[in-house]
């Protein structure tokens, strides 16, 4: 008999009652406590506008309107895999190495050998280059009823960027449509409960992996070394500082709802482009605007700012000062004494010119 999950674990919280294959989990989510930090990337991925956060009294909640038809568009949109798919767990879970797959839509005739999916489209490129490195060297086949044409869940416009980012891990075949687009419905097929296959269950989340972190980029740069030469590694994210405006008060540190961005208790600054979620959280957050999106550095930790700790001449107390190649100073003061000591000089200006 399977276990049952320790009441430890936690389990998404369904869009909707009508919707329960789309799980939000918000110990994940940005926009919610005890980050919070603006993050609308899902609402804005979501092709019927049907999601939106609701602010209450025991924090946020994401609520999907009936207007949602369950494409799951939003769910690879969330930087921090917020959002879960039963669909999604089930079909990841399922796959044996070195097998084909053949992947289609509800919209596409029943096959023996045919995984499907609600929509297709919940498949980000990570999820894609995941399971394209499971299936190799046998090919992965994607069946598009009538190229997803007159389909809500279809971008509006000629560009299609999903297809683009699809055709890099797997064949496009586009298919007649079989079958009536409709909302999603139930989680199993008819002939799914007649073979005994259980309906697919949001997964239960350990504690250990109930925080924002950078699956997705992470998943995506294993898939893809594990298909060699035939794919380029992912793009990782990349910071500059400016180290003559950073003020070393590591408030870019503490907002970081990840580990990419930490400050050593020797009060060194460092950058993990693996654990970020380029969230750019911590570029908004800076007074001094120190902080700058650039070219990536690669997957090794890059130390952005060097300090020391000083003992501040009037005050006693320590403080963190940069590392420059310029002279040390003879009295070092602190920050708050370096203010006091400049609203002074001002008021003396102000009193007696």
């Amino acid at each position: 008999m399977p276990q049952t999950p320790s009441t430890s674990y936690s389990t998404p919280k369904p869009l909707r009652p009508s919707l329960p294959g789309i799980g939000w989990l918000p110990s994940r989510c940005l926009q919610a406590p005890p980050h919070p930090l603006a993050c609308t990337r899902c609402i804005d991925a979501c092709p019927a506008e049907a999601l939106a956060f609701h602010e209450n009294g025991d924090g946020v909640s994401l609520l999907a309107r009936d207007a949602c038809h369950g494409c799951a568009q939003c769910v690879p949109a969330c930087p921090s895999e917020a959002l879960v798919s039963a669909e999604i767990d089930a079909l990841m879970a399922d796959r044996a190495e070195g097998e084909p797959l053949r992947l289609g839509c509800h919209r596409v005739k029943d096959e023996d050998d045919l995984s499907r999916l609600h929509c297709l489209r919940a498949l980000g490129t990570d999820l894609l280059a995941w399971l394209s490195a499971r299936a190799a060297p046998e090919p992965m086949t994607l069946y598009l009823p009538d190229g997803c044409r007159n389909c809500p869940a279809a971008p509006e416009g000629a560009r299609d960027a999903w297809k683009c980012d699809v055709e890099a891990f797997a064949t496009v075949t586009d298919t007649p449509a079989r079958n009536d687009f409709h909302a999603t419905r139930r989680l199993v097929s008819r002939r799914d409960l007649l073979r005994g296959r259980p309906a697919p269950r949001l997964p239960a989340i350990a504690p250990n992996d109930a925080a924002p972190k950078a699956r997705r980029l992470q998943r995506k740069l294993i898939a893809v070394e594990a298909l060699a030469d035939t794919q380029a590694p992912p793009a990782l994210p990349g910071l500059s500082l400016n180290t003559d405006a950073c003020r070393v008060h590591g408030v870019c540190a503490r907002v970081c709802p990840t580990e990419a961005l930490q400050e050593t208790p020797y009060g060194e600054l460092i950058f993990n482009a693996l654990d970020c979620l380029d969230c750019g959280h911590c570029l908004a957050i800076c007074p001094e605007g120190a902080l700058q999106r650039a070219e990536s550095h690669g997957a090794t930790p890059l130390t952005l700012r060097e300090t020391r700790v000083l003992d501040c001449f009037e005050c006693a107390r320590p403080f963190k000062s940069k590392v420059s190649g310029g002279a040390e100073e003879a009295a070092p003061a602190c920050p708050a004494c370096r203010r006091e000591r400049a609203l002074l000089q001002e008021s003396f200006h102000d009193l007696f010119g």
